[in-house]
């Protein structure tokens, strides 16, 4: 497995199993999802494995040969509990023992990328953020030589403030640690910012920075997450659909239709990546609708072409 980017066109996926898929006729067992992926025309899954990683050798050898028939590719998200921030030693070395049981996994199903969340640290000072974040790039070097061949961790954008993950430290992560890359969750970036993706051209700022921080190569190997996402002061409040609307009218501003949509958009976002000549891996996280709006953007994608 190479980490270069291979593709030629973008590739559009779910995470997980969406509610649907266990109403179709593909429900009564979940090594389905691959051929109902395709039936879907869609190319991607991401196997969540965000409260461990449980699957046993033999289902993975299975996944990876009907996702070959099917040609769907494979992600796969880490467990939640990985906290490489954490000052505690025990939860680091747990931490690092889930890493490796998804590098397991990862060699075994056919997978070069893991998701994983820079998680949170141990303070809440300006300083302690810092020093959480080198500590977490001190401890993924510390492992790297240990990591399998072609596999790369992908460091996903935080949508809470009180979490590590700002666009900044996972570009500074990346540039650490060279088996790192970056899982771009461009709802958690809205959120994480205050609402601020509303527009194509600020997509577009995100995938400048990076391009101007981490290399135009760096572009190609972008793993996106992609949906639109409620927002509070806290941050991302709660994944919503592409089809939601926001019901309280008080929300609207001089009486603006677009003000009772939330962001970030998926015509904004494709345009923003075409502009810039990408064709990455692009997960849809939307509420109970993951392959909707997958659907959504693939098509918008080919429409504008």
């Amino acid at each position: 497995m190479s980490g270069e980017n291979i593709f030629f066109t973008p590739k559009f996926g779910v995470a997980g199993f969406p509610p649907i898929f266990f109403k179709s006729e593909y429900r009564k067992k979940r090594a389905n999802i691959f051929e109902w992926l395709n039936s879907l025309s869609l190319d991607w899954v991401e196997l969540q494995n965000t409260y461990g990683v449980k699957m046993r050798d033999d289902q993975a050898i299975e996944y990876r040969e009907l996702a070959q028939k099917y040609n769907i590719g494979i992600s796969l998200h880490a467990p939640y509990y990985i906290t490489l921030a954490s000052g505690d030693s025990a939860v680091v070395a747990r931490s690092i023992e889930r890493i490796f049981q998804c590098f397991h996994l990862a060699e075994t199903i056919n997978a070069n990328r893991i998701i994983f969340h820079p998680g949170h640290f141990l303070g809440k000072t300006f300083d302690d953020r810092s020093r959480g974040l080198e500590q977490l790039i001190d401890v993924l070097l510390s492992i790297k030589n240990d990591v399998p061949k072609g596999i790369y961790l992908y460091a996903e954008t935080a949508g809470k403030r009180s979490q590590l993950g700002s666009l900044e430290e996972i570009v500074k992560i990346c540039s650490s640690v060279n088996y790192v890359k970056p899982c771009i969750d461009v709802a958690h970036i809205h959120g994480f910012t205050g609402g601020s993706l509303t527009s194509e051209q600020s997509i577009y700022d995100v995938l400048e920075y990076i391009e101007n921080q981490l290399g135009t190569e760096a572009l190609q190997d972008i793993h996106f997450h992609m949906y639109p996402v409620e927002v509070d002061k806290n941050g991302e409040k709660k994944h919503r659909a592409f089809h939601d609307i926001i019901d309280n009218q008080q929300l609207s501003l001089l009486n603006d239709a677009a003000t009772n949509i939330y962001y970030p958009r998926p015509e904004h976002f494709i345009k923003a990546m075409k502009r810039k000549r990408m064709t990455p891996v692009i997960v849809c996280e939307a509420l109970n609708s993951q392959e909707q709006g997958a659907q959504i953007m693939k098509d918008i994608y080919y429409m504008e072409e």
